[in-house]
């Protein structure tokens, strides 16, 4: 063989290498995009909650496109949670958030037929090692609550709450019960995640277990703040009582329906909480807030100490 065929055949070779890398690229990128499609059917279609909550997880880290294809027609990743977190609610009959998508795009958000569409939601992934996302209203940019659905954790905030739910809806002329509707959306949702998979998920501020304990941003409380409330009370027809706990106070705004403010923590260690009790467990403390118009003025006007603590790991 002369020295020309050899730089034939080694053209030829490299001619064929190409073309079935070229091949085999299209055919990887082609078969991601059936595993993909399968995930989406499972994602849509499925009424097995494990199967739901699987699909979702592998759909919110999932890399469509490859070097070879290109989808030019694709949800973002954090589309993938609103879609869980709409199906799950279907799979319960609740349908109160609303699914919309924007016009001339694939992005999705939610809405609430309860109050105006100027409010929307949708979820931001976090891009750190931390993974999860948030769910988060678009025009103010607080972030209700946080979701892991791999570490199956749920954590709800109160600040995000109290700044949309009373500061900007409430008090500019958005009734409770409209108010009510999408928080009971919101709660029912922490509820279908505990119960259905096992999730670990703190209420915060909307837990009304008996047993919650609040706690406060300012940990060793200043006295004056609990006189603040004795004046408030005094002036609505109520009357404080000193806390059955110790060094607080506790007030009855109903009947059966008793708030406590407390020092619980332990000797040289001071640690400042609030508790709701009634009969039925069926209030928490932004009920509170939303119903009792001096308790909530107080809490307000003093929201420096009194803040319900969220989760400091996800809620700086």
């Amino acid at each position: 063989m002369t020295n020309d065929n050899k730089k034939i055949d080694s053209a030829t070779l490299s001619t064929h290498g190409k073309l079935s890398m070229f091949n085999e690229g299209l055919k990887s990128g082609l078969a991601n995009g059936q595993k993909f499609t399968a995930l989406m059917d499972e994602l849509i279609d499925t009424s097995d909650g494990e199967v739901l909550l699987s699909a979702a997880q592998k759909l919110a880290d999932f890399k469509l496109d490859s070097a070879y294809v290109t989808f030019p027609h694709q949800y973002k990743n954090a589309d993938y949670y609103l879609i869980f977190m709409s199906r799950l609610l279907s799979m319960h009959q609740d349908e109160k958030a609303i699914l919309n998508s924007r016009a001339h795009s694939e992005s999705l958000y939610h809405v609430f037929d309860a109050i105006t569409d100027d409010y929307t939601f949708l979820y931001q992934v976090v891009t750190n090692d931390n993974g999860g996302a948030y769910y988060t209203e678009q025009t103010t940019g607080e972030s209700l609550f946080y979701i892991h659905l791999e570490r199956r954790l749920l954590r709800f905030n109160s600040r995000a709450f109290t700044n949309l739910f009373i500061n900007k809806l409430l008090l500019k002329g958005t009734g409770v019960d409209q108010i009510n509707s999408v928080l009971a959306t919101l709660i029912a949702f922490g509820h279908y995640l505990r119960d259905d998979f096992g999730f670990n998920v703190d209420f915060n501020i909307l837990d009304v277990d008996n047993a919650a304990k609040y706690e406060l941003r300012e940990a060793n409380l200043n006295g004056e703040v609990v006189d603040k409330l004795f004046v408030t009370a005094a002036q609505n027809n109520h009357m404080l009582r000193n806390s059955p706990k110790g060094h607080g106070a506790e007030i009855e705004l109903q009947s059966g329906l008793i708030v406590d403010i407390f020092d619980a923590g332990k000797p040289g260690s001071a640690k400042w909480v609030l508790t709701v009790r009634d009969q039925g467990q069926r209030v928490s403390w932004f009920d509170v807030l939303l119903h009792f118009d001096f308790m909530r003025n107080w809490y307000l006007a003093n929201i420096d100490a009194l803040e319900i603590k969220a989760d400091p790991l996800v809620f700086a």
